[in-house]
């Protein structure tokens, strides 16, 4: 049987928004955004915003090759061959769109300041991608579903070689180690098949909201995997976490991807 989802998933994850109805949306009608990837790069909330998202960088043993010279500027330089660091850079041409939520061993507290204060647990990750591949199918969609894990190593020494495959995977799950590590972040990435996004991003540039900007997802149901976990029902016991502090209603002007 053909796989509906691939990656890897944890055995929960955790999902906060800053506005009490779109968590309540995501609970009991299962309708949520998937922001493109790129658009965490402009994205107004500084403490958030990636100027590299969709990257991928690496240093990987290998061998490397420059020019040598010697004192004698008339002698043709010598080509040097010798071990060291090759660098990489990594991009994907297919637009891509994330879902993204904390993994179990997350701060509660670096979790409620940096991304709201409305939480749900997401007791079944892996299902809920296989909904969201479903309602792509449903609407004609096509579509590869992902889970990914965010490792925090970007541009940093690795200690192998990847493979070409393992590179690609970087675009998608990469983030730099000193600002976002504390995230601790589990992505849903919808990676588009069959299109690739335009040479001149117009949204980057800054000249309007083009409709790549987020996919709304509606899968028009309740999903009964999930957990609401807001002060109304404690968040349970999570490596590192401070009691939960009462909340304020929070305006809903601004929809959090």
């Amino acid at each position: 049987m053909e796989k509906k989802v691939y990656g890897e998933f944890p055995e929960f994850c955790y999902k906060a928004f800053d506005c009490k109805k779109y968590a309540e949306d995501f609970i009991y009608s299962g309708t949520f955004r998937m922001g493109c990837l790129l658009s965490y790069r402009k994205i107004e909330d500084e403490s958030r915003r990636d100027s590299t998202e969709g990257i991928g960088r690496t240093k990987e043993p290998g061998i490397v090759t420059y020019y040598g010279y010697t004192q004698n500027l008339k002698e043709k330089p010598a080509i040097v061959q010798e071990p060291g660091y090759q660098e990489h850079h990594i991009e994907q041409d297919n637009p891509m769109y994330c879902f993204c939520t904390c993994l179990p061993e997350v701060s509660h507290a670096h979790m409620l300041e940096k991304f709201g204060k409305y939480i749900v647990k997401i007791n079944e990750p892996k299902r809920l991608a296989e909904d969201i591949n479903d309602y792509f199918i449903s609407n004609e969609q096509k579509f590869l579903i992902e889970g990914c894990k965010v490792v925090y190593n970007k541009g940093q020494k690795l200690d192998r070689k990847l493979t070409d495959n393992e590179r690609l995977d970087l675009s998608s799950r990469q983030k730099e180690f000193k600002k976002f590590h504390e995230d601790c972040e589990f992505r849903i990435v919808a990676i588009k098949l069959g299109k690739v996004c335009k040479d001149v991003c117009k949204f980057l540039s800054g000249q309007f909201e083009p409709e790549c900007k987020f996919v709304e997802v509606n899968l028009n149901k309740p999903l009964n995997y999930l957990s609401s976990v807001w002060p109304e029902r404690p968040l349970g016991k999570v490596a590192g976490s401070n009691p939960v502090s009462p909340i304020v209603l929070a305006p809903c002007s601004v929809r959090v991807l």
